[in-house]
């Protein structure tokens, strides 16, 4: 335009012109140290300038590369791939990468399970079917415990209200909400102790119970959370003072989803899920995490928007909510709902929930969003897609992550430390030091499982590390069982799901290294484990059949125990060789009479297996790739680990079809 109004010919050019400017020296001021000076700012100017003079256009060439280079460099989901293109083929967290198919497997990062696939493998290594009845037996066990083999829709756990009111005193009821205070509270501190307290004991609270839904949810919940720890909880459903008081919360359910959210609805509902997390009504607990967490969002809390006149209930309130909510999705392997890149609502102080310098709120908020980023980055859907070399690198990232975490606690309660009851001088304190070594040895699992599945057979120094941390994490959760106690009130997780997973690892490790040093040790583990999964049976008096569970101790023995009697046998055998031929087939049948009357494999001798097991780490055998295991949320949606204790429990029979043909077991 310029040129036209000056009538000269123009010359077009990428680069603009510059100006030249010129700076006095005594181009100076007395300026705050806060502020720029002017030649500093005139500087900057020109700086500017010459980097615009540099830059390409719009439509310059330059500038259409650089933005294909940077578009080519942003990471791509896997919805972004099914987009592309139509006939991109869907995918599950247990198939394998486009960069390494059947091989890299991205498992799930919930806690061990077994396939079917590693049901036989076992049995046929094993000889025998015990195993395989074993797990019927107790599958026929829940079906009938869940009245699930009439009508596998029937449930025990209804959202109506009870046909007749439950009668308080106000003396239980004082008793009760002081136990949830001095009890459940601290290890979850949503509630503003005083705030509530006035509520459900002033003289207003019978108006308030008839006017508020939401308050007469929470307000029931809280007292069948406290009558737990007074005896008055049990292990099934429908059955109890707790229960009966919790029955009043479920059929004002529907009532708190529909109206206008508010905090009182949002606190009712997680009350209502932190209940649920035991053993008598699992089924719903997932769901009333979910909907806590989607009316978060609805209300603002992530973005600490807060109309309530009480904002650190609504900043305390969200933080619990995260916490449920992100150790949930990372045990069930499930994506969240609460987004972190849109979470700006602070943490506040919760002095009831630090112990003797422990903080236990502010340590699991931090863990909760290293289990979230560790998610993303290794179990999702999109994680299939990056390469070895990424997803080792996000392995190192999350375990660094792991370790600053755990430097960061007291020593006392530190995961990785010996576990000393002196620390500990009440029932709440202990509790808090066995769950935090829970979820540290959790992730632990979960990063050796990845790590073994992307190593396969490939003998490195991070394979036999992988190993060592996964059998140590599965020693340390069953030497802490002795400090569980085995109440109605304690979640399922915590009782069940760890143990067993630990259980199911060193099963493993015993029956694929019969002959190695460190199956002794991991043999009284066994028995360990058996003796307390028979405690939990009797402390609920039977209604967990988890003694069941028992019989791997004894499996995994006599398999070992068969073994060297016949290595033994057939170390005789030899020698008898070396004898005169005229007693050596009289000496043969006599050594014949004498073998074990097992059903093992003669193929596999015990002095073989000493032979290929020297007394090392990097020899541990883990058939983490060619026989597969299932984790937690890897399975179809219709099977979890705690069908073991709730939920309808799917037939090991059914086999588990992928595309081509093949059966292939789950990561």
């Amino acid at each position: 335009m310029n040129c036209v109004k000056r009538r000269v010919p123009c010359h077009f050019s990428i680069n603009k012109r510059r100006i030249r400017q010129t700076l006095s020296n005594s181009t100076t001021t007395n300026t705050s140290p806060n502020r720029p000076t002017l030649a500093a700012s005139n500087h900057e100017s020109n700086s500017r300038r010459e980097l615009q003079a540099r830059e390409p256009t719009a439509e310059s060439p330059e500038h259409q590369y650089q933005h294909l280079q940077l578009r080519s460099q942003s990471p791509k989901l896997y919805i972004d791939h099914l987009l592309e293109n139509r006939n991109t083929r869907g995918r599950r967290q247990i198939e394998g990468s486009i960069l390494k198919a059947n091989d890299n497997y991205v498992g799930s990062s919930g806690l061990a399970f077994f396939s079917e696939q590693r049901i036989a493998s076992i049995t046929e290594r094993l000889g025998h079917n015990r195993l395989r009845e074993n797990i019927e037996s107790l599958a026929v066990v829940i079906h009938t415990r869940m009245n699930r083999t009439v009508n596998p829709f029937d449930s025990v756990v209804g959202f109506s209200r009870p046909s007749s009111p439950v009668q308080i005193t106000n003396e239980s009821a004082k008793l009760y909400i002081e136990a949830y205070f001095n009890q459940a509270h601290p290890i979850y501190p949503f509630l503003d102790r005083a705030d509530f307290e006035s509520q459900a004991l002033g003289a207003g609270r019978d108006q308030l119970l008839k006017n508020s839904t939401a308050f007469s949810a929470l307000y029931h919940t809280v007292l069948a959370l406290g009558c737990q720890y007074q005896d008055g909880g049990t292990f099934d459903p429908g059955k109890g003072t707790a229960w009966k008081l919790y029955q009043v919360a479920l059929g004002l359910l529907t009532d708190i989803l529909v109206p206008k959210e508010a905090l009182v609805n949002m606190q009712a509902i997680i009350s209502m899920a932190i209940f649920a997390h035991n053993s008598s009504c699992l089924q719903i607990g997932n769901m009333l995490t979910a909907e806590a967490a989607r009316i978060a969002q609805l209300l603002g809390f992530n973005k600490a928007i807060c109309q309530e006149e009480n904002e650190a209930a609504c900043h305390r309130t969200f933080w619990v909510v995260y916490i449920l909510e992100k150790t949930m999705c990372f045990a069930c392997s499930k994506a969240s709902i609460l987004s972190d890149f849109d979470i700006g609502c602070p943490i506040p102080e919760a002095p009831e929930a630090v112990f003797q310098g422990f903080d236990w709120f502010f340590t699991m908020a931090r863990f909760s969003r290293l289990i979230s980023r560790a998610y993303e980055t290794l179990f999702s859907i999109s994680a299939t897609l990056n390469t070895t070399e990424t997803t080792y690198a996000n392995i190192d990232r999350a375990s660094d992550e792991l370790e600053r975490w755990r430097l960061s606690i007291p020593e006392s309660f530190r995961p990785g430390e010996p576990f000393q009851m002196k620390h500990f001088p009440d029932h709440i304190s202990m509790a808090v030091a066995v769950r935090i070594r829970y979820h540290y040895e959790s992730i632990i699992i979960a990063l050796s499982r990845k790590t073994l599945h992307i190593e396969g057979e490939n003998a490195s120094s991070r394979r036999s590390s992988s190993k060592n941390d996964l059998m140590s994490a599965a020693r340390t959760v069953i030497e802490l069982t002795r400090y569980i106690d085995t109440e109605a009130h304690a979640p399922i997780w915590f009782i069940g799901s760890m143990p067993l997973s630990a259980l199911f690892i060193l099963f493993d490790f015993v029956v694929h290294n019969p002959a190695h040093l460190e199956t002794k040790s991991n043999l009284s583990l066994l028995g360990v484990a058996a003796g307390y999964f028979c405690r939990l049976e009797y402390a609920s008096k039977g209604s967990l059949p988890s003694s069941l569970l028992s019989d791997f101790a004894a499996i995994a023995r006599q398999y070992v125990d068969d073994l060297e009697a016949s290595a033994n046998t057939h170390a005789e055998v030899r020698d008898v060789a070396n004898m005169e031929p005229l007693s050596m087939q009289q000496t043969m049948g006599g050594m014949e009479s004498r073998t074990p009357s097992s059903s093992v494999d003669s193929s596999f001798l015990y002095t073989e297996a000493l032979a290929i097991d020297p007394p090392s780490v990097e020899s541990l055998s883990y058939p983490i790739n060619y026989m597969p295991l299932s984790m937690v949320g890897g399975l179809p949606e219709h099977l979890d680990i705690v069908d073991l204790f709730d939920n309808i429990m799917v037939d090991y029979q059914w086999p588990v079809a992928w595309e081509g043909g093949q059966h292939q077991g789950m990561a």
